[in-house]
């Protein structure tokens, strides 16, 4: 599933509470994105909570609690690509899976990812990649070589949406934050599900999974931070 937290300049950072349960409910490594002398900086690769949130504390000092600039969280739950932090998002818009696969780095556009792209799943061939670096190696990197603007053109981001049937949070060098699919806004923050809650669960939610161990794997670290850190 993941989450994408997406946060315009001059709207609210997210709290602790919303950081524990996004990456609690999506524990498989977090990342930043967010702009600094007109690039796009990605910062990834925090596989526990409490690195993850470490940084977001320093990241915060550093930039004046993100008062004048637009800031994107992802927690990534894997479903294709391994579980590592080269894995996680965001990714640099281009080509090169290698530069994706990089923890520190910077871009002139960024790109975050909440779903599955099933007909840019990877193939044995393709290595260690997921569905999103495919998508953005081939799919978007194509779009920009016709238009570099292409993520601000509201036909493409439709065109996105409909054959991904996904949510994107894409920045620019010059902080211009585009998000794309249906997001929950809650007090000026944008999330692209709802996982920054505490979940219910109940005999519908639990059916929708095979057995009890497909559900204990979408949601098993969820206790563990509310009981350690809320």
């Amino acid at each position: 599933m993941c989450i994408i937290i997406a946060k315009k300049k001059d709207n609210r950072l997210p709290s602790k509470e919303e950081l524990i349960y996004s990456f609690s409910h999506n524990p498989d490594g977090a990342g930043f994105m967010y702009t600094d002398n007109n690039k796009v900086i990605i910062d990834k690769g925090y596989m526990n909570f409490d690195s993850f949130y470490k940084r977001f504390e320093f990241l915060c000092k550093k930039y004046n609690n993100f008062a004048n600039k637009s800031l994107v969280i992802h927690c990534r739950i894997g479903t294709a690509g391994t579980n590592s932090a080269k894995n996680t998002h965001p990714y640099p818009l281009t080509n090169n899976i290698r530069e994706m696969h990089k923890l520190h780095t910077t871009a002139n556009v960024g790109v975050a990812h909440n779903g599955i792209i099933k007909d840019y799943n990877p193939t044995d061939e393709d290595g260690d990649v997921n569905d999103t670096q495919n998508f953005i190696k081939t799919y978007l990197w194509y779009l920009k070589s016709f238009d570099k603007s292409f993520y601000k053109r509201e036909h493409h981001q439709d065109n996105i949406s409909y054959i991904t049937n996904s949510k994107f949070a894409i920045l620019d060098s010059n902080d211009n934050l585009y998000l794309i699919g249906q997001y929950v806004n809650e007090q000026g923050l944008s999330f692209s599900n709802g996982n920054y809650k505490a979940h219910t669960y109940t005999y519908k939610s639990y059916s929708q999974y095979n057995d009890y161990n497909g559900w204990w794997e979408q949601n098993r670290a969820w206790s563990k931070y509310y009981d350690d850190e809320i």
